[in-house]
């Protein structure tokens, strides 16, 4: 009897798999590509084989290939080829009681995607979903994806990609758009983009999201400007900043990665930047373009989705600006060492404008490599006048070692003196900065260059410096006086940005500084 059963058992096995493979997989194999190829479709797809799933019902494909139509819109070109997709235990009850497509599980192996499509992508015609759609889970075990624009310079690349989806759900008739899912992972070894100026490449180098953790690890990210210092602000008419810069060593814990895509927010507990390098080069000689610039509270404010973020932490970095000034024949530098920063409390949420909170800054950084400066800036978040404080130190350092910004900038030498402190306070709000400035320094003498030729020993310079060592005092406190204290006052210029704002502030300190009866 139990032999019976047995026979019995595997010849209706046998019977299903004849079955499946002479009747029901070759129909359902043409089945399927007849949908993926309908005349409404822009793709073209092909399939080299059809496996069907007897133990736990599923579908395998292999050998997937997807093209653009010819003939198409000349707004896209895709050539793209999948190694195999399975997608296992699906539900035909579902199917066929409910018209609901219901899958476990989908595994895409293998993907290489590449081509050219219309950017932006609210220009491309939205898909809708034929059927509500319940898939547990989605996973893209290898994606290298590279895309152009049609219409300007912007590209993607994805190299070595790795992405997870969870409880996708779909209902009949929606868009299918970044809302419909709602928790994922990824990975990748390497993210390129191009700006769609071609000014700009961007690459992120081996990046970790968690869904679990909600985590996102970045190893690096640089912004690499693709012209040269002059080549590229020639470009534009008017002023313009190259900034390129890399970082290191990224975390944003407690982030949440899915509502960025679908709404814009920015929401973290922490941010770390392990290090970064940045280098900003301005031509001056070009036309300045007279447009009023947001307050960086304003600018926070009117970001269009929400901002909430605990705390950003810069453990080291460097920062270095170039200047190449209206009438001089080189550029001038300033930098910025050893920088260790933390921003505390950036949010745009409304409750704050009832509640008492304060956005604050804590930096320190080495002057020229040289000098240990520090700030702290404080401003109450939603006042209505913007109104922030900053405190700030210098400790002593060679008045020399300034000479590469003032000769360029200034057209002034340096020849000696040392600095031996400096403290500075003001409050400022969307029209003025007033305060305190207290700079000690000794043996400090000036010498004058020539615009042209950049000489300081013609007879017009060495009288110029004559007359300005004459009215500069040489050092602050003279000998068995008080020391004088210089007074920070500066109107805020609309066209400039936070920091020209806090360094003319603090400039009108030092230049009041610099004179023997420092007043109002």
């Amino acid at each position: 009897m139990l032999l019976k059963i047995l026979i019995g058992t595997i010849a209706l096995a046998l019977l299903i798999v004849i079955i499946t493979t002479a009747l029901i997989k070759p129909w359902l194999g043409e089945k399927i590509r007849a949908e993926l190829n309908k005349e409404n479709r822009n793709y073209e797809v092909e399939i080299e084989k059809v496996h069907i799933l007897i133990l736990r019902p599923g579908i395998e494909l292999e050998g997937i290939k997807i093209n653009s139509r010819p003939g198409d819109r000349g707004d896209r070109n895709i050539e793209g080829e999948i190694e195999s997709a399975k997608l296992k235990r699906i539900s035909l009850a579902r199917i066929i009681i409910k018209k609901e497509f219901s899958i476990r599980e989908v595994i895409i192996y293998n993907s290489r995607i590449k081509g050219k499509i219309l950017f932006p992508r609210d220009t491309i015609p939205p898909l809708v979903s034929a059927m509500n759609i319940r898939i547990d889970k989605i996973l893209f075990d290898k994606i290298n994806l590279s895309m152009e624009g049609t219409s300007s310079a912007l590209s993607y690349s994805v190299k070595e990609g790795y992405l997870k989806f969870y409880n996708l759900k779909v209902e009949k008739n929606d868009t299918l758009s970044n809302g419909i899912v709602s928790q994922f992972d990824f990975e990748a070894e390497e993210l390129n983009s191009v700006s769609s100026d071609s000014l700009y490449s961007f690459t992120t180098g081996r990046l970790i999201y968690s869904a679990t953790s909600n985590t996102l690890a970045i190893n690096s990210f640089s912004v690499q400007p693709n012209y040269k210092d002059y080549e590229f602000t020639s470009r534009f008419e008017f002023q313009k900043s190259r900034i390129e810069a890399t970082f290191s060593n990224i975390y944003f814990h407690n982030f949440l990665i899915a509502d960025y895509f679908t709404s814009g927010s920015l929401v973290s507990s922490w941010i770390e930047i392990g290090k970064m390098d940045m280098n900003v080069f301005r031509d001056k000689r070009k036309k300045f373009a007279h447009i009023n610039k947001p307050a960086f509270q304003d600018m926070i404010y009117s970001y269009p989705g929400t901002i909430r973020i605990d705390s950003i932490g810069l453990i080291k970095g460097n920062v270095t600006y170039v200047e190449h000034a209206e009438e001089a024949n080189n550029p001038g530098v300033i930098s910025f060492n050893e920088i260790n920063a933390r921003i505390y409390k950036i949010t745009n949420d409304t409750i704050y404008k009832t509640e008492s909170a304060f956005l604050e800054l804590n930096a320190d950084a080495l002057l020229m490599g040289k000098g240990r400066m520090s700030i702290l800036l404080k401003g109450r978040i939603f006042d209505r006048h913007n109104t922030f404080s900053m405190y700030g130190t210098l400790s002593d350092m060679e008045a020399d070692e300034l000479n590469p910004i003032l000769e360029k900038n200034a057209f002034i030498y340096a020849t000696s003196g040392k600095i031996d402190g400096m403290n500075f306070s003001f409050t400022a709000d969307n029209t003025k900065a007033t305060g305190r400035m207290t700079m000690l320094y000794h043996g400090l003498d000036l010498a004058f260059k020539n615009k042209r030729t950049d000489d300081t020993t013609a007879f017009r310079e060495r009288f110029i410096s004559f007359i300005a060592n004459r009215r500069v005092p040489d050092s602050n406190p003279f000998r068995g006086q008080e020391v004088r204290e210089g007074i920070i006052d500066y109107e805020r210029d609309p066209e400039r940005f936070l920091f020209h704002y806090c360094f003319r502030s603090i400039l009108s300190g030092i230049t009041s500084s610099l004179q023997k009866n420092p007043k109002k």
